[in-house]
């Protein structure tokens, strides 16, 4: 960047340049004929040129202390009407004095004009060094300044260069606030899929206390799987006793019938009382006896029965138990991996594309990531205006261009080389 040394003027230094740059000049010996060029004419003029656009700002900041005093002088309410009778003044334009005065000045007064506290701003004209106010900080203001060389600027430029900045700024205030929202919203992401890998944490140990209560009641079914075994043999086992008593209960049964039978048909004998008596207690003790072998029998059928019954039962039970045995047992060691890298993978699938979009936003609302994109814009258009420029300069000096051009492009390498 370009910066003009300015050097403050005393009073008599500002007169004494009525004489010419540098004061009266020197007395020429006789005979000795004015040394002058071209360039030296030149270089006087721009000199002047710099010292007016001081002297100007000078002034102004002059100008705007003494209207505040002024304005402190007056009675409330004619302020606006001592301007427009003494100075023909708006209250906006003795605003802008002031403005400057309180920006511009510092405490040292003049009648032939103040000085400026900053040399940045030396060389500034009234209208530029206005609209740089639009920069409220006076370093910043400075640093704007310097780097922009403001001096050599129209105002309309420096206006532009203004409006950038503050599209500059407004686009990375806006970049900043989209990054701290994409910032939270990537920690409550985060936040989810931490819940929900605690969730499936949780439900790998309720998984894995099912399955402890899985395994003891598999133990359960088994122990009574093994009564209701154990159970059923011993009805089986009554079972056939009562079937064998019943069988021996019917042979004797059957047996005294044709005992009794015989004795019933076995011929008679002598009729005497007394073989007669005998017979007949014969008849009625073998009689007797097959009604309690007939008892024993039903008996002996009527415990067979019950204990086909209580096997039935037994029976049943030991099947519904052999059926539920396949569905209580314990999870494997692989199940439970399984279970818990699917939910894992499950939870990390839902959020990664979401982070990963979340990532791509952030980046892209970095605050330096958008001024740089308002710069390039500029930039763009800067080099755009300037090959409209070259063209026309190549048509009346087509050398001169060509050197014009060489220039740019040696400046967009430097430019790629300070990039890598």
């Amino acid at each position: 960047m370009i910066e003009v040394e300015m050097t403050q003027k005393t009073e008599g230094q500002l007169l004494s340049e009525e004489y010419g740059v540098g004061g009266p000049p020197a007395p020429l010996e006789e005979g000795q004929p004015p040394v002058r060029t071209a360039g030296a004419v030149a270089f006087e003029i721009r000199t002047l040129q710099s010292q007016a656009r001081g002297i100007i700002l000078s002034y102004a900041i002059e100008i705007g202390r003494r209207l505040e005093e002024a304005k402190a002088m007056l009675p409330h309410g004619e302020w606006g009407a001592w301007l427009k009778r003494e100075l023909d003044y708006s209250q906006s334009a003795a605003q802008n004095f002031m403005k400057v005065y309180r920006e511009y000045g510092d405490s040292q007064q003049s009648l032939f004009g103040g000085i400026p506290k900053s040399q940045a701003f030396g060389n500034l004209t009234f209208s530029k060094a206005l609209s740089l106010l639009a920069i409220p900080d006076e370093e910043e203001r400075a640093r704007f300044a310097a780097e922009n060389d403001v001096e050599h600027m129209t105002t309309r430029e420096l206006n532009e260069a203004l409006k950038a900045r503050n599209e500059a700024q407004e686009a990375a205030a806006a970049a900043q606030e989209e990054a701290t929202k994409l910032r939270q919203e990537k920690g409550q992401l985060q936040e989810q899929l931490d819940d929900q890998a605690r969730v499936y944490e949780a439900k790998l140990t309720s998984a894995g206390v099912e399955a402890d209560q899985a395994k003891a009641e598999a133990q359960a079914a088994k122990e009574a799987l093994a009564k209701a075994t154990a159970k059923a043999q011993k009805f089986q086992d009554a079972l056939s006793d009562a079937n064998a008593s019943a069988q021996s209960a019917e042979e004797e049964h059957a047996r005294l019938l044709r005992e009794l039978e015989e004795l019933r048909n076995r011929p008679a004998e002598a009729d005497t009382a007394a073989v007669d008596a005998a017979r007949k207690a014969a008849v009625e003790e073998m009689t007797e006896k097959v009604n309690k072998a007939k008892d024993a029998k039903k008996q002996a059928e009527d415990k067979r029965k019950a204990a086909e019954e209580a096997l039935a039962a037994a029976q049943r039970e030991l099947d519904e138990l052999k059926a539920k045995e396949p569905e209580v047992r314990e999870l494997t060691q692989e199940e439970k991996d399984a279970l818990t890298a699917e939910a894992v993978n499950q939870a990390k699938a839902e959020g990664a594309e979401q982070i990963r979009s979340l990532e791509k936003k952030l980046a892209a609302a970095d605050p330096n990531v958008a001024e740089f994109k308002v710069l390039f814009a500029s930039w763009q258009e800067t080099y755009t205006k300037m090959e409209d420029v070259l063209d026309d300069i190549a048509q009346t000096d087509a050398e001169r261009a060509a050197k014009l051009r060489q220039a740019v492009k040696a400046a967009l390498e430097q430019m790629g080389g300070d990039a890598t």
